[in-house]
């Protein structure tokens, strides 16, 4: 981290974010697709989430992707737009269901196509909450936190154009012992790294 902010308090460097991306200094990296979440004591899973039991505290961005950026020095990872879902709300795209398996066709559905039921073919979908994620919230903000982040995947942009590969980016802890977290303000959708030391670790199938 800059000397410049190593004398910052939480919200000096959150606003800091923000007037990096307002001012356009830094170097976008692409788009996030999954952030990885590590256990956190404070962390008390929902009793029933079949996404969290078999993956889980994974935030899973598909078709909703969060553009990132590095700052000039590399030190830290932005977030350049909003979190919010289709429908123009500050939340996450509900996912098909882990466990689901299409019934079988009946032997009438087989030798008929048009007595088919579509239905039989459709993954259900399930919702992906942020509540059901986070570990707490920040007090006196309206942020939820996520921490600790493991590591952060995303499809690579150079020259303005989406890479058909996918990067991934991990952290480590600062030299305060610090964990990197991932903020999400409930209301806004504003999004912040925040803590720990990011490690570029290039291709994610490596």
């Amino acid at each position: 981290m800059t000397t410049n902010t190593m004398t910052m308090t939480p919200a000096d460097l959150l606003l800091y974010h923000n007037e990096l991306v307002r001012t356009g200094q830094y170097t976008a990296l692409g788009r996030m697709s999954r952030i990885a979440i590590g256990p956190n004591a404070k962390y008390v899973p929902p009793p029933a989430d079949p996404q969290i039991q078999k993956f889980g505290r994974l935030i899973d961005l598909r078709g909703q992707f969060l553009p990132i950026a590095q700052s000039m020095d590399r030190s830290m990872v932005l977030v350049t737009a909003t979190l919010t879902n289709s429908e123009g709300r500050v939340g996450l795209p509900d996912l098909p269901h882990p466990a689901w398996a299409p019934e079988q066709w009946s032997e009438e559905e087989v030798k008929d196509s048009t007595k088919r039921d579509p239905k039989k073919d459709q993954t259900p979908m399930i919702p992906q909450r942020l509540e059901d994620r986070t570990n707490e919230r920040l007090q006196g903000t309206g942020f939820l936190v996520f921490q600790p982040v493991l590591r952060v995947t995303y499809q690579v942009e150079l020259d303005k154009k989406f890479q058909p590969v996918e990067w991934r980016i991990s952290f480590r802890p600062d030299n305060a012992g610090v964990h990197c977290a991932f903020l999400v303000h409930e209301r806004t959708g504003e999004c912040h790294f925040f803590g720990g030391v990011p490690v570029y670790d290039g291709d994610a199938r490596g």
